[in-house]
């Protein structure tokens, strides 16, 4: 469904004509963010290669910045631009896990600093095949999420359940969260494998 369709079911199941311009559109965001990171679903997985721009054996990125609409990273490995084939995967640790019982520091991993992640390689490189979890676009011009293509219902009765909580009808509001719970049943079995059995 498009995000216009979804906000419309919202309307009609809250009946509230008089939020359809302001607080329903930001209840279908709230909805469609929460059903995408109620889980790290592969289908929101996004992969990409990644230029370092230089090379060398430590690097340290912006994650927010260098991944379109990043939510947390899930691999990296060595690219050969060359023989345009990936290599070793890199490890992830802990900050607190860098050293090795001798003290010295562990290489081809990478961990997180805050918004950073650093990398450290026993060889020389440049290029990252790089896999990460992405938000869906929530904007009102490129909407786009797989949970509204193919479980809507988890976004709109999650968004008419925000809409009556925040309108102080809570009642109202836990009979959907009921509906909410059904529907995640169903985005859990669809966000998973995109293989059928």
């Amino acid at each position: 469904m498009t995000r216009t369709e979804i906000i419309n079911e919202v309307v009609s199941l809250t009946d509230r004509e008089d939020l359809a311009a302001t607080s329903i559109p930001t209840m279908v965001t709230a909805a469609t963010l929460r059903m995408h990171q109620s889980d790290f679903y592969s289908r929101d997985l996004a992969e990409d290669m990644l230029d370092l721009g230089t090379e060398g054996f430590h690097f340290s990125f912006d994650a927010s910045t260098t991944f379109p609409r990043f939510r947390a990273l899930h691999y990296l490995r060595k690219y050969d631009l060359t023989g345009e084939t990936a290599g070793v995967m890199l490890s992830h640790l802990d900050p607190l896990s860098l050293f090795d019982s001798y003290g010295v520091e562990k290489n081809d991993v990478w961990y997180n600093a805050g918004k950073n992640i650093n990398i450290r390689s026993a060889s020389s490189l440049r290029y990252l095949l790089a896999g990460w979890y992405q938000n869906p676009d929530t904007s009102a011009t490129g909407y786009s999420s797989w949970i509204a293509d193919m479980v809507p219902h988890a976004i709109i009765f999650d968004a008419a359940s925000l809409v009556f909580n925040m309108i102080a009808q809570q009642e109202q509001s836990r009979k959907f969260d009921s509906l909410v719970a059904e529907q995640l049943v169903l985005v859990r079995m669809h966000g998973f494998d995109a293989r059928g059995y």
